[in-house]
Parts: C-alpha cells; sequence; structure tokens
C-alpha cells in the first residue's frame, strides 16, 4: 500500500513497543490519549522528509484508517506529526 498526498503509512506501536524508545510522554488519569506512537512504513513521495523505518509521535485525531479484506492500514498526514526519533 503506497499512500499519497503527504500521507504516511505507519504501525502503531503497543505501550510496551513504544517504552522501548526514547520518546517518554507521562501517562494521565484525567486527560485522553492525545498522542499516540508509531513506526513509519512508507511515505508518499511529495513528503518533505523520507521517514521511513522512524519511529513517530503524532496526534491520534489525524488518523485514517482502511480496511481491505482482512488487513487494516493505518495513515497519518505528515502535518500531524509531532516528533520523530
Amino acid at each position: 500500500m503506497k499512500p499519497l498526498n503527504r500521507r504516511l503509512l505507519i504501525k502503531v506501536l503497543t505501550r510496551e513497543e513504544e517504552s522501548a524508545g526514547a520518546f517518554f510522554v507521562p501517562p494521565s488519569d484525567n486527560t485522553p490519549e492525545e498522542f499516540s506512537f508509531g513506526k513509519v512504513l512508507a511515505c508518499a513521495a511529495d513528503c518533505t522528509t523520507d521517514l521511513v523505518g522512524k519511529k513517530v509521535v503524532f496526534t491520534t485525531f489525524g488518523l485514517e484508517r482502511v480496511t481491505t479484506g482482512v488487513t487494516e492500514y493505518t495513515f497519518i498526514g505528515e502535518n500531524h506529526l509531532i516528533c520523530w526519533e
């Protein structure tokens, strides 16, 4: 699956996978999860930076999910990234 229009194809990381990286966002019981962590699998050709293989932090409201058959793909717009490692 190849993303278009400045989108990134990402794998959303679980809590265990994200704790293995260098990012630390302290958990809070009274606020919704605004940020998530992921790994970039592919970038659209018009993205400003090639982030394939990088771990990223992004806003959760920007996620786009597409399901084909049994496979679910998760995309995020490049402008929804907070930072990368």
